[in-house]
């Protein structure tokens, strides 16, 4: 069991994701979901899995299924989760900023993610890598250069988000990259137009050989 978020116009879509611990020969197999709200209890059934109707995607996988719950009120929520001849419960605390997910016996039902903060709006993050020497390229200058586009720093809360991690310095978790490779990381408010950030992105990559910047900004 797992939480995700989506853009959905000025708001967001939530939505809880299942999923079995089998590999089938399709990756689009269904897990069979029941699913009922009692106030304050969330009702899961798990009876079983259907083969795909019609095409069959070429790798394998497990089971999915999806619930929206983008619907419910915050607050804190039981969750009772039936699996064949098995259940057990759990909880899920749903605040403005974030969802907390907690399973009584992971052997039943396992949490894949814990705890999901919600991306705020108005920002922008990435990062550039590069094996050219510090002198060449620097966060700083990057982030200058930024400045002048009118975005500004920023923390968040430490945690899981939607499309990125955040450490517990309150900064982008940076990606993994090749030895001799540096990675940059950039976050920043950011309320202008997503079509000043693309062209700097690539009027920085074509100007400097050697380095790959990449910005999102799905979340203005």
């Amino acid at each position: 069991m797992s939480a995700t978020e989506a853009k959905a116009g000025p708001g967001h879509q939530l939505r809880l994701n299942f999923h079995d611990d089998h590999q089938y020969q399709c990756a689009n197999y269904n897990l069979t979901t029941g699913y009922r709200l009692d106030e304050k209890q969330l009702n899961f059934t798990f009876s079983g899995v259907t083969e795909p109707n019609g095409v069959c995607t070429t790798s394998t996988g497990p089971a999915n299924s999806s619930v929206d719950i983008s619907e419910l009120a915050t607050g804190t929520y039981t969750l009772q989760l039936k699996v064949g001849n098995k259940s057990t419960m759990g909880v899920l605390e749903l605040q403005d900023d974030y969802l907390i997910l907690r399973s009584n016996d992971p052997d039943v039902v396992e949490v894949s993610t814990p705890e999901l903060r919600f991306q705020p709006p108005h920002i922008i993050w990435g990062y550039a890598t590069t094996s050219l020497p510090p002198t060449e390229v620097s966060a700083r200058v990057l982030r200058d250069s930024l400045l002048q586009l009118g975005a500004t720093p920023l923390t968040l809360t430490p945690g899981t988000y939607p499309q990125f991690t955040i450490t517990e310095y309150g900064f982008l978790k940076p990606p993994q990259v090749p030895a001799g490779t540096r990675a940059l990381v950039f976050l920043a408010n950011y309320q202008g137009p997503a079509e000043r950030i693309q062209a700097f992105v690539e009027r920085t990559n074509a100007a400097t050989p050697g380095l790959k910047l990449w910005l999102n900004t799905s979340g203005i």
